[in-house]
């Protein structure tokens, strides 16, 4: 029975030593989009995007200031938007976006073998709509986006 419960401990203690830490070196640079969807029934549903959408990207600066460059349309007639300019902190294992104590966005943090990170929506608990399903199952879409690290 000692020998279970070693094998446990080592077994933890292995899959903590081999977790990368959220760490602000870890996270700054500029961060492109390469894959984005949601989950649905635990299902991965990936988002069909062309070039114009690919373009989206994170500036995430070691001095505590991160830019989101959102971009709409289609190949040929993109659209981007008006950068969005936020302080950015790291809270456990995600990161937030947040201007004057208002947090814009809030993400999970996955680092992957692959040396892409992914940044998936924080939903610390399930949100309730009285009489409408749909709008009940649109607010607790968990969506990710998948970026790599451009420099």
């Amino acid at each position: 029975m000692n020998k279970i419960y070693t094998g446990i401990l080592l077994l933890a203690v292995g899959s903590f030593l081999n977790a990368q830490q959220l760490k602000k070196e870890n996270i700054t640079g500029f961060w492109k989009l390469k894959e984005s969807g949601f989950y649905e029934n635990k299902k991965k549903v990936v988002k069909d995007f062309d070039n114009c959408r690919l373009m989206r990207n994170y500036s995430i600066r070691d001095d505590g200031f991160a830019i989101y460059n959102y971009v709409e349309g289609s190949s040929g007639n993109c659209t981007p938007s008006e950068p969005r300019l936020s302080f950015w902190r790291i809270v456990d294992d995600r990161i937030q976006f947040y201007v004057e104590g208002q947090i814009l966005e809030e993400v999970n943090v996955a680092f992957n073998k692959d040396k892409t990170v992914t940044f998936s929506t924080y939903r610390p608990e399930h949100t309730k709509v009285d009489g409408d399903a749909l709008a009940e199952k649109i607010i607790n879409t968990v969506h990710y986006d998948i970026l790599e690290k451009k420099y």
